[in-house]
């Protein structure tokens, strides 16, 4: 009988696929090939906004190649997720992509792709032959239907990674077990168990039906991690790797590691990276920008500052610098440039152009900005 091992803010038995493990170093580029799918699952987490044909490389919206290529360099990816929406709607564009990437990153990058689509013969094997590692099916509804099993027969044949990866939904317990049964039996490498989250697009379908968050701090329903843990122990005796994934590994893990690559190469000398991969500094907005170059000279004069830890953005009026030093030399600067500093503040940032501010900081606040 198998232990079932901490992994992370999850369980599994048997060791994670290669997708999965990839994904816990943050180190996937999350490819959002399309949004247009007619699967109609209730459970769907899917915004109305991405429902549509878009494609977007970790959250950013990208139209091209060359963009997702980009965005892998940006966090150092060594392989890529592609998802939607039904990646297969976009078949040739799944390829595109596969082939693109394989090629820019050489056949060690590891592609793995989700499906909730019965995929025909031909094109499991123009996936294969692109470069595809890893298939993950996913039964709408979780209904495992016979076109369905044909397709994971079929991909079984190919030389590659083949699993499940389902919801875990409270109260359709038996349709879990009728998923896993199957699985076992015919001899697939993995089955991932997902706790069923709220979103906003789901949450009046869910609500209507029974479920509820956890708490005011968490998306993830009631019973669904209850459910998986005994899933696990009731499935201790078999040899398929079972692996659940718990809401908080996605937001604590995942994503946080994916955060701290990306700022690792985002980041500028002046900048400094929290344990949760935001960027730390500080900038100071003026009202006159002919000014910037008089303020970083002082610094780099005055204050022994390297003229590589600040940064000069007259389209928006301000000059970037380390918060360490915005913080010892601020109020003396804005004696010094008192007509032209209007505010400088530390904030701390999502490791993109224009990203989210977490959190600021205000050491001088003249105006209201």
């Amino acid at each position: 009988m198998r232990r079932i091992t901490k992994w992370f803010c999850n369980r599994v038995l048997g060791n994670p696929s290669k997708g999965c493990q990839l994904c816990s170093l943050g180190s996937k580029l999350v490819l959002f090939i399309t949004g247009e799918c007619d699967s109609n699952c209730f459970y769907c987490p899917l915004s109305k906004e991405k429902r549509k044909d878009l494609i977007f490389a970790n959250e950013q919206q990208i139209t091209s190649i060359q963009d997702a290529i980009h965005e892998a360099k940006m966090i150092s990816a060594l392989g890529v997720g592609i998802t939607g929406g039904e990646p297969t709607t976009s078949i040739s564009r799944v390829l595109s992509y596969i082939s693109e990437l394989k090629n820019e990153f050489g056949n060690n990058f590891h592609c793995h792709l989700y499906t909730s689509y019965a995929i025909s013969i031909e094109n499991l094997n123009r996936l294969h032959n692109a470069g595809l590692d890893e298939i993950r099916f996913h039964p709408p509804r979780l209904n495992l239907t016979e076109d369905i099993k044909i397709s994971i027969k079929n991909a079984k044949k190919l030389k590659w990674d083949v699993g499940i990866e389902i919801p875990v939904i409270p109260n359709e317990e038996q349709k879990i077990i009728n998923i896993i049964d199957y699985s076992i039996e015919n001899n697939l490498d993995f089955i991932n168990l997902n706790e069923l989250e709220v979103t906003e697009a789901n949450f009046s379908i869910l609500e209507k039906r029974g479920y509820i968050v956890k708490d005011s701090v968490s998306a993830a329903v009631i019973g669904s991690e209850i459910l998986a843990y005994n899933l696990l122990k009731k499935y201790k005796k078999s040899k398929i790797t079972i692996h659940y994934c718990s809401s908080r590994f996605k937001d604590k893990i995942q994503l946080r590691n994916r955060y701290i690559r990306r700022a690792k190469n985002y980041a500028k000398p002046y900048d400094e990276i929290t344990g949760d991969g935001l960027i730390v500094r500080a900038r100071i907005f003026v009202s006159d920008n002919n000014q910037l170059d008089n303020i970083q000279r002082t610094l780099i004069a005055k204050y022994n500052v390297k003229e590589e830890h600040t940064e000069i953005n007259k389209k928006n009026n301000l000059l970037l610098l380390h918060w360490r030093t915005a913080q010892k030399y601020g109020k003396d600067l804005s004696n010094q440039f008192q007509d032209t500093i209007k505010s400088i503040q530390i904030i701390h940032q999502y490791p993109y152009p224009n990203g989210n501010i977490t959190y600021l900081e205000p050491i001088i606040e003249k105006d209201k900005f």
